[in-house]
């Protein structure tokens, strides 16, 4: 299976892992997943059913946010499709409105009180707090949840 690095360009046979997790992706009908590129090792993102890049996505200011769902650290981006959403790219979840992301980020910090570092709030508006600024054991913090 062959893909094309949106970052870079350059085109790499997928990883047993990668091919595993595309083809589960496929299976659920997940349009959005994110894979990381071997070549540059950036992370860019998929649509499993068509195997090219999602159509462009507007850069919102929710893009970029940590995951709150349990064990997952994914990178939500807003995707522009039909019925547009905010999604992550490592689960699989997605969020149809702003507030019901926002719901959840606020119930997964009120579970996980230290996964508050990774965002930024201002009145009712969650932003993503810059990664440089993140616990540095996060990712591994999260994944044991």
């Amino acid at each position: 299976m062959n893909i094309t690095c949106d970052h870079c360009k350059q085109t790499f046979t997928a990883s047993g892992e990668q091919a595993s997790f595309i083809l589960d992706s496929q299976k659920k009908g997940m349009r959005f997943i994110m894979l990381e590129c071997p070549s540059c090792y950036s992370g860019f993102s998929l649509n499993p059913q068509t195997m090219d890049p999602p159509l462009p996505q507007k850069i919102v200011d929710e893009d970029h946010l940590r995951c709150p769902v349990s064990s997952c650290y994914g990178l939500i981006s807003y995707v522009e499709d039909e019925k547009p959403f905010w999604g992550c790219g490592e689960c699989g979840t997605v969020w149809f409105t702003q507030p019901d992301l926002f719901e959840a980020i606020e119930k997964s910090i009120e579970k996980y009180p230290y996964r508050a570092k990774v965002y930024t709030k201002k009145g009712n508006t969650f932003f993503p707090a810059p990664l440089e600024n993140e616990p540095d054991n996060y990712e591994e913090t999260v994944a044991k949840e």
